[in-house]
């Protein structure tokens, strides 16, 4: 293996050793550069999403790895750049903890956003109520079964099984609106309106 590139990277600066407080800021920024593209890699390609299994209900979004890796990346970064624009270890230790938390709040509200955006596409029941829609094949009469009704939800067009409770069947292209719904069946009324 070849090492012959550890000293031009130390003499550039990129690499400064590790007692010295810039040594110490640019090793935390290469260490969670590389995390950072490593875990972006992974979702990318699959391999994992970067956060731990939890709970529904939990919040991924905040204590996320994504943004756990974010506050050291601003961190590190931060420190290092204000130590080599000539300030002091203890000023740029507090610009690195501005920048590293700024980096957190923002690499967990976007994930907050992203989760937002996830749905499992199922419908409740009590959301296909007062749907108006139209009788897909014929409805027999008197509760019976073997109905079927499309509607037409605000995320997708149903076709689902239905039962109506009066005296004569409704025929196809009947108007129907939804007035109780169950797990995979709907009970319909003619639309009269």
């Amino acid at each position: 293996m070849d090492f012959s590139l550890i000293p031009y990277l130390a003499d550039s600066g990129l690499m400064p050793g590790f007692t010295t407080p810039r040594g110490i800021f640019c090793s935390i920024a290469w260490v969670s550069t590389l995390l950072a593209f490593g875990t972006f890699a992974l979702s990318l390609f699959g391999g994992a999403d970067g956060d731990a299994d939890v709970p529904d209900g939990a919040d991924t979004g905040v204590f996320s790895m994504r943004a756990v890796v974010g506050f050291f990346l601003g961190f590190g970064w931060g420190g290092y750049m204000s130590l080599a624009a000539g300030m002091a270890t203890m000023a740029a230790a507090g610009i690195a903890f501005v920048v590293g938390l700024v980096m957190f709040l923002l690499v967990a509200a976007l994930m907050r956003a992203i989760y937002g955006l996830r749905s499992d596409g199922t419908i409740s029941p009590e959301s296909l109520v007062g749907l108006r829609g139209s009788v897909y094949v014929t409805i027999p009469p008197a509760g019976q079964p073997g109905g079927q009704v499309q509607l037409a939800h605000p995320n997708q067009l149903l076709t689902i099984a239905a039962v109506q409770m009066g005296d004569s069947p409704l025929p196809v292209q009947s108007r129907v609106v939804v007035v109780s719904a169950m797990p995979g069946v709907v009970t319909v009324r003619p639309d009269v309106e």
